[in-house]
Order: structure tokens, then sequence, then C-alpha cells
């Protein structure tokens, strides 16, 4: 997380080096500020203002796009004394940026997110906070506008989480609901209340009746393997097909992973950049000491004589996702095997 720090004024320049020297950024003063600010909106991903909040407010406003793309942004007074979440207090971070920035200066954080203020659960700041992506952000503000209306909401999920201790929250396991987690349809009707589901690919059916959030957690290593210069929208076909048979969403990848024989293959590389996934490549070394055998993962000696290992796909994401669960063995197409492994959530 890059962070910008803006000045203007020789008090607020202190304030600036103080502030950079517990939460290290780049420091910017009053030569070309309205031009270095507005580029800054979308080079960093925190944005300090040590000025007037009307001054930030009239620079930044015709930039500002959406809470899931915008920077946090955090205004202070050249005394330090307040320290204003602005904009993008959960998914960006602003609130909690406020709240290191008031610590920092001896000041006090001001939030004004309501479920913040209520202390409430916020469900994007949770879904931050456990690296989870937002399926269908639409409808957070219908499941937050309930909590603060004092209904309850319900959660369908195999997972515990600390931060629902003390929520106005029904707790309920995936199969406790639903016959299995791909079922199309559920053995009762769950009641009248909004819904958060929490897992990697479960879906209930659309009639739900009441709001349904979708977070998906990002627990799934993908490996690849596959034939030299294999076409990258054939790569992310398979991947997204084999994802697709095990019921799983694209949002709960959290890598590609591959050996490095294939670390620069293109279509590897162009597969993670469309989806925005990073590349973990797992060294030789650490595959040749796997019990292969044990794992039960198949093995091929066409593959061992053109890489030097008995596997790749599933080898590699079961190595990328911490010697988590292997999921998929691998899946083949042509000239392209796909595994998936989940990694523990806390991993």
């Amino acid at each position: 997380m890059n962070t910008a720090y803006f000045y203007l004024t020789p008090q607020g320049e202190k304030l600036a080096a103080r502030l950079s020297a517990g939460h290290p950024g780049d420091l910017y003063g009053k030569k070309q500020f309205k031009d270095n600010l507005r580029e800054a909106f979308s080079r960093y991903d925190n944005l300090v203002c040590i000025m007037a909040t009307g001054i930030v407010v009239r620079i930044l406003a015709p930039l500002i796009v959406h809470k899931t793309s915008d920077p946090a942004v955090v205004v202070l007074d050249q005394d330090g004394r307040h320290a204003i979440s602005l904009l993008s207090g959960h998914l960006g971070g602003a609130n909690d940026l406020a709240r290191e920035m008031a610590w920092l200066s001896g000041g006090d954080p001001v939030i004004t997110t309501a479920t913040d203020v209520a202390g409430i659960i916020s469900f994007d700041s949770f879904a931050k906070a456990h690296n989870m992506a937002i399926e269908n952000i639409g409808q957070l503000k219908k499941i937050s506008g309930a909590l603060l209306e004092g209904r309850k909401v319900r959660v369908i999920t195999d997972y515990q989480f600390e931060d629902f201790q003390g929520q106005p929250l029904i707790l309920q396991p995936l199969s406790a609901g639903c016959q299995e987690k791909n079922s199309a349809g559920c053995q009762e009707k769950t009641d009248v209340c909004p819904i958060v589901v929490i897992d990697e690919g479960f879906r209930l059916p659309d009639d739900q009746g009441q709001p349904v959030l979708y977070l998906r957690p990002r627990t799934i290593c993908a490996g690849i393997g596959c034939k030299r210069n294999m076409d990258g929208a054939a790569i992310e076909a398979a991947l997204l097909q084999t994802l697709k048979e095990e019921g799983l969403s694209p949002l709960s990848l959290r890598c590609i992973s591959t050996i490095p024989l294939k670390a620069n293959e293109a279509g590897i590389i162009s597969t993670a950049s469309h989806l925005n996934l990073p590349v973990t490549i797992i060294a030789t070394e650490d595959i040749e000491n796997l019990d292969i055998s044990s794992l039960g993962i198949a093995t091929s000696d066409f593959v061992a004589a053109n890489t030097g290992v008995l596997s790749v796909s599933t080898a590699s994401s079961y190595l990328a996702s911490g010697r988590g669960e292997i999921l998929r063995d691998k899946a083949k197409y042509k000239g392209i095997t796909v595994a998936l492994s989940k990694a523990d959530i806390n991993h």
C-alpha cells in the first residue's frame, strides 16, 4: 500500500514528516499542488492531506468514481488534532488510516460511517480484513441498512470469525440450509431477513425474497501446466471451466502457480494479468521433495521427461496453497492441465 502526503504550510510540512516517519510515504508540498494531488488520486492507495477539508473536496470531487476503486483519503489540520476519514472509509481503508494518523499525531480520528458509529459490523471492512472479494457490492448497502435499522442478518458459512461475536447475526452452516454446496435448491426457505453468504462458490436460489450478499474468500490456488506457446485465452478458458465444474467462483482465486520452466510462458502470464492474480513459481526441488504417492497426485512419465518433475499443476497448486487441501487433481485439456488447491483462510 503506497501513501502520499500533501501539505501547504510549514507547520503542515513538519506534521507530514512526523507522520511519514511512522507510516512511510512520499511528501508533496505547495509547488504544483493541485496537479500533483489529481495525479496521485490514480497512483496511490492512500492520500493524506494536511489542509482544510474543503480544498481537498473541490479538487478531488471530479475524480471520484466508486468506493471499490477510489483511494483512501484522510484529511488532517496542520496541528494534527483531527484526522478525518474523507473517502473510501471501508474498502479503501480510510477509517483505519485515519485512526493510524490520529495515533501518530496525538489527535482524534473522525469517523462518520454509520456502522462504525453504531458499533455494527461492516461487511465491506470485514471482507477487506479477511481477504475476500465482494461479488455483488450493490447489495452491501441493503445489508448495512438492515443492521442499522435493528434487524438481524443471516450469515451462511462454514467459517467462524471472532468479528461475529456480539453482532445481530444469525449464523447458519452451509449444510444446515442446503443438501449440498452446489445444490440448485434448499431443503427449506430461510427466515425472511437479509443474507450474507461467505463461501468460495455456494449460491442460493435466486428467489430468496430478500437481499443476498456474496463474499468469496480468496483461498483457491490454481496450478497450471501447458505446452509451450499455448494461447492465453485457451488457458483462461480451461481454468474457468475447471472452477465451474468444482462449483467455485473465479473471485475466490488467490494465485496462479507453476514451475520455473513455465515462469515466462506468455499464456500463463496473460491469464494471471487478465484475472488480476499473482503468479507463484514453485521451486522444482520443493516438488521433488513431496511424497507424491501419499498425496494421491496423478503422475506422468511424459511430464517428468519434459519438465523434470512428476507433477506440475497439482504439485504447484498444493504447495502454493501452503500444503492445503487438493480440490481437483489435474484436469486435462488440449495442451493444458489445471489443478486446484485450497489454502487455509488464515494462511
